[in-house]
């Protein structure tokens, strides 16, 4: 893995040693920064299911002023570390090893908002409906701020029907379907 854009450019990243994390892939990594644009820039970003850092550090390194990496696998927590002295980025980072759910009421409490959100857990999970609502109800995401949502290209994705945020655009890149929400006054 590398970082594919930004003040750390090309620096590579440690992947993970287990098949239980799936990094996201630079293509669709690249798609999605591409598509947001300058959204990221000295705003707050939020990268849950963390698993490499993979995507907040790329956050990062394209201008985000800080980023909060959620996960609660403990080897997962290790490398977001890691990746994140390799990269520069440590003084810039919260990363915080909880539930998703957990961690947004967390978050709230905190009184933390965040210009984009990015959503990757694994393809066999399914309870990404309540993480949306969760983030509406706990006003995390700013007004016309952006939500990424990786899933699994097969996957129909039923729970779009009914979630807080707008269906802005849906991508197939390869095996996976990434799926841009917004917030209100988002302008594209």
């Amino acid at each position: 893995m590398r970082i594919n854009a930004g003040s750390a450019k090309g620096r590579l990243l440690k992947s993970p040693r287990n098949s239980k994390v799936r990094p996201t892939a630079d293509k669709v990594k690249s798609a999605f920064f591409n598509i947001i644009g300058n959204a990221v820039g000295g705003g707050v970003f939020l990268d849950l299911f963390a698993g490499t850092g993979n995507i907040g550090i790329e956050a990062l390194s394209r201008g985000a002023g800080r980023c909060v990496f959620v996960d609660k696998d403990r080897s997962s927590l290790k490398l977001i570390k890691e990746n994140l002295h390799l990269a520069g980025f440590a003084e810039r980072a919260l990363v915080l090893g909880y539930d998703v759910i957990r961690a947004l009421q967390i978050l709230k409490k905190k009184e933390e908002s965040f210009n984009v959100i990015y959503i990757d857990p694994p393809y066999f999970y399914s309870r990404i409906a309540p993480i949306l609502e969760t983030v509406s109800v706990c006003g995390l995401l700013i007004a016309g701020g952006y939500i990424g949502v990786e899933r699994n290209s097969r996957d129909h994705c039923p729970w779009l029907e009914d979630i807080p945020f707008q269906v802005r655009q849906q991508k197939v890149y390869g095996n996976t379907r990434l799926i841009l929400l917004h917030g209100t006054d988002a302008a594209f």
